[in-house]
């Protein structure tokens, strides 16, 4: 996946004062490279990513150089398609070719055949626990003991947290609903306050010609990723079952899907469906297809991220396919209340996606894999990720103002760093992901990246959601604990259900509750009833291990 793209703004260079997160290198990036590791010899690492094809087809750019030296490290990157990828780590694992490193997506996932796979990668023998002591590599350290929760019921920790934000507020920025303000304004259409209200705004998107050219050719909302349809509507309607994940109900756990509230959700979307706003088609397009219907004026709202990353994917889209500006058109919808009467917002995970090391590698690669995670989580190597090298594409005077060296009159800074460091895509999303909480920042240099309104509207939206909404409470002990494989009772199989139920001829609710009988019929009772029990199991053995380690 490419970093993120920009057709707009600024000139030459730009000085910024970066705010209190970051602090100033001690050195040139360009000019040195002391490393504790710097005169050892080279070792060779693979590392297994998505989407580096290109990093992979150049052998060497200055990026790469420069960490390599820096940790006498000869980098094998290794592209994995996100559409096999497991297929593809289980097939190297089975002939013990596993990369030395590589990044998959496990107990950050809600699926129970995801939590189940990583289950399996530790009872094989594929990964290795991280050490005890990580005082060593203090950036490492501090994330770990943030996220304490991941660490295993046997008291290790084998997964690296890919961090999105440390702030949850930011998070919400995960489930956002991205509108035409411009089609309200002409049907005279307010920001909803209730469910009800957005089923009409979206239908009348769908139906009363908000482009005014005369033409029945508009869509009312859709989202770019069916599996997480809803995610900012459930808010303000059954705001616990927001990420289809595990809720806890009165002292148990169970998939958000199959609570009582959920089926406020099916009866939701049955009407949305029926009055025209959900594209009637929702559940056969890719997500590539719904962010065309949206930047060429088909579509009205558009369930999606308010990054600034996010955004400006589709305000570089959006140049493409019209005359009128980006900013003049388009927005980010409040959410309305729940039918509590609090407005919530989406909490979620702190990270996506994880990190792991194969059992193969020896203790001094792990010395070197460490530290290359403990640097791309310092704020040298954030500052790298982002800014590119130092007194080459950036640089800082003594008063903490960031000069940017790159022309970005034409071209976002992240498409030239993008396009000068193939590397960087690895090195920008391998301990982190998603950006980070300074991307939000009103200054000069987030504007080079992005695009002013891009971050002025991401900003203006987490922003809102701190002043005005509550974050959902997540289990996340719970969600990331694994569980038994079941491809019938996985998140998966019930979205195929909640999707009969939408377009069924029959009543919504009458198509759902069969589903649900008969998942009732083949044990998902039973089955909730050992996840719990896995669950409490685990946390009994996990307390006992970090006794006797206290002790």
């Amino acid at each position: 996946m490419s970093l993120t793209k920009l057709h707009h703004f600024f000139c030459n260079t730009c000085t910024v004062f970066l705010v209190s997160g970051l602090f100033l290198s001690g050195c040139s990036q360009s000019e040195t490279n002391d490393s504790a590791y710097a005169n050892l010899d080279t070792l060779d690492v693979s590392i297994g990513y998505w989407n580096i094809e290109d990093m992979s087809n150049i052998q060497k750019d200055a990026m790469r150089d420069y960490v390599e030296k820096k940790f006498s490290i000869s980098i094998n990157p290794i592209s994995v398609d996100w559409s096999n990828y497991k297929d593809y780590y289980q097939m190297l694992s089975v002939t013990n070719s596993l990369p030395d490193v590589f990044a998959t997506l496990t107990i950050s996932s809600n699926d129970t055949n995801d939590s189940a796979y990583y289950e399996d990668l530790i009872r094989n023998g594929s990964i290795q626990p991280l050490p005890d002591d990580l005082s060593a590599w203090p950036n490492l350290e501090k994330l770990m003991n943030q996220l304490d929760y991941t660490r295993y019921s046997d008291g290790h920790f084998y997964a690296i947290p890919r961090i999105s934000f440390v702030d949850l507020t930011l998070a919400c920025s995960d489930a956002a609903m991205i509108v035409r303000r411009d089609w309200m304004e002409n049907l005279g259409l307010d920001d909803p306050t209730n469910i009800d209200e957005f089923i009409d705004l979206v239908a009348a998107f769908a139906n009363d010609d908000p482009d005014q050219n005369g033409l029945d050719d508009t869509i009312g909302y859709n989202v770019n990723a069916t599996n997480a349809l809803g995610k900012w509507v459930m808010l303000g309607i059954a705001p616990d079952c927001n990420t289809y994940s595990w809720i806890d109900q009165d002292g148990t756990y169970i998939p958000s899907w199959y609570s009582e509230q959920f089926r406020d959700v099916v009866s939701a979307y049955r009407k949305m469906y029926e009055t025209g706003g959900l594209d009637p088609n929702f559940y056969l397009k890719n997500p590539n297809e719904v962010i065309t219907d949206f930047v060429s004026g088909k579509l009205g709202a558009l369930e999606y991220k308010s990054s600034p990353s996010s955004i400006q994917l589709l305000a570089e889209q959006w140049d493409l396919y019209n005359d009128k500006p980006f900013e003049e058109c388009v927005d980010v919808l409040p959410m309305f209340p729940a039918p509590d009467g609090t407005i919530y917002c989406n909490s979620s995970n702190p990270f996506w996606s994880e990190s792991f090391i194969s059992s193969s590698v020896d203790e001094e690669k792990m010395e070197r894999i460490l530290a290359l995670f403990d640097f791309l989580l310092s704020e040298e190597g954030l500052h790298m990720s982002k800014y590119g090298l130092e007194n080459v594409d950036y640089k800082i005077d003594s008063s903490g103002n960031y000069t940017c060296l790159l022309d970005t009159s034409k071209t976002s800074l992240l498409t030239l760093l993008e396009n000068k460091y193939p590397s960087i895509v690895l090195f920008s999303g391998l301990a982190t992901w998603g950006g980070s909480d300074d991307d939000f920042e009103l200054n000069e240099m987030n504007f080079a990246r992005y695009g002013k309104h891009c971050v002025t509207l991401a900003n203006k939206d987490v922003t809102w959601n701190k002043e005005h909404a509550t974050l959902i409470s997540r289990p996340y002990d719970f969600l990331i604990s694994p569980k038994e494989s079941s491809e019938l009772f996985s998140t998966t199989n019930a979205f195929s259900c909640f999707i009969k139920a939408i377009i069924g001829s029959e009543p919504a609710l009458s198509i759902w509750d069969e589903e649900i009988d008969e998942l009732k019929k083949q044990g998902i009772d039973d089955y909730i009833k050992r996840q719990n029990d896995i669950y409490h199991t685990l946390q009994e053995k996990s307390n006992t291990n970090s006794t006797a380690k206290s002790n």
